[in-house]
């Protein structure tokens, strides 16, 4: 079953990359994040919604707070892509390089 959310839309917003980028530190609530953020507790827990929706992120339940993970296995689809990208890229470099010789 894939996430509701697409993980290359999940990583478009700049907030979110940095959000992943804390979450990979370690274990965060929602009240912590947002003290890095110049946005509301609010605006913190909807980015997380998202990430969460794509497996990026998941919550777990310590007392009165949600403590929020990294998961990185989703980040695979977009590494994926990129090595793909980037080996057609530098096949097609070499080709033209070869042309010239």
């Amino acid at each position: 079953m894939r996430p509701a959310e697409d993980i290359f839309d999940a990583i478009a917003s700049p907030v979110r990359r940095r959000i992943v980028r804390e979450l990979a530190r370690g274990p965060q609530p929602v009240h912590q994040l947002q003290q890095r953020f110049d946005i509301t507790q609010q605006a913190v827990s909807k980015h997380l919604r998202v990430l969460t929706n794509t497996g990026l992120a998941y919550a777990e339940r310590r007392g009165q707070e949600n403590v929020y993970h990294l998961n990185p296995k989703p980040l695979r689809e977009v590494r994926a892509w990129l090595d793909g990208f980037w080996t057609g890229k530098l096949e097609n470099l070499k080709a033209i390089a070869e042309e010239d010789e």
